[in-house]
C-alpha cells in the first residue's frame, strides 16, 4: 500500500488550511493511498510530535506539503524527504505571498500553484502514486516522475521522456 505524509502549518490558526488537508485526505485515500495527517491528531508533547512526525515522513513513499505561509516545521519535513529521496508534491496558492527561493530551488519537488480545492483535487487526481520517483524533468522545473511502461512523464508538466 501507498503511504503518504502531509505536511502543513498546524499550530498557528492563521496558517492552517484546513480546507487543503481535508480535500488532500479525501482525494488520496480515494486513490488507495494510506494518509498520515498529524493536522487531526491530539495534541502530543514537542518531543512525541518529533519523533513520530520523523518516524512517519520516514516511511513515507512521498509527501505533500501546502507551503503557501512559511512554516519551520513544515521546511524541516520537506527536507528530511529530500535528503531521503523521497518525492515532494509542494502545493501553492496563487495568491500567498512569494516562494522562498530555497524552497523553489530543492531537488526531489514537484511545485503546484492552486486557486481553489477543485485544482487540488484535479491535480492529484492526475498523478499514479504507487510509481512515483525523483527524477528532473527535462522540460521544466519539476523533479518528480512517474514510470510506467513507456518510460517516464513528469508530474508537473506531463512530459515524457526516457532515462539513458
Amino acid at each position: 500500500m501507498v503511504q503518504a505524509y502531509l505536511s502543513g502549518p498546524i499550530i498557528h490558526d492563521d496558517l492552517r488550511r484546513d480546507e487543503f488537508y481535508h480535500v488532500v485526505v479525501d482525494t488520496l485515500e480515494k486513490n488507495g493511498v494510506t494518509v498520515f495527517a498529524p493536522q487531526f491528531l491530539p495534541k502530543a508533547s514537542p518531543r512525541e510530535i518529533y519523533l513520530r512526525d520523523v518516524r512517519e515522513v520516514r516511511v513515507s513513499d512521498f509527501l505533500v506539503a501546502e507551503v503557501s505561509n512559511p512554516s519551520l516545521g513544515v521546511g524541516m519535513e520537506i527536507m528530511l524527504a529530500i535528503e531521503l529521496v523521497i518525492p515532494v508534491l509542494l502545493f501553492r496558492h496563487t495568491q500567498s505571498k512569494p516562494l522562498s527561493h530555497m524552497v523553489r530551488g530543492a531537488d526531489g519537488k514537484a511545485l503546484f500553484e492552486y486557486e481553489t480545492m477543485d485544482d487540488v483535487r484535479r491535480i492529484l487526481n492526475g498523478i499514479t502514486y504507487d510509481s512515483l520517483i525523483v527524477h528532473p524533468c527535462p522540460s521544466c522545473d519539476s523533479q518528480v516522475a512517474e514510470v510506467d511502461e513507456e518510460g517516464l512523464r513528469c508530474v508537473g508538466c506531463g512530459s515524457r521522456f526516457t532515462v539513458e
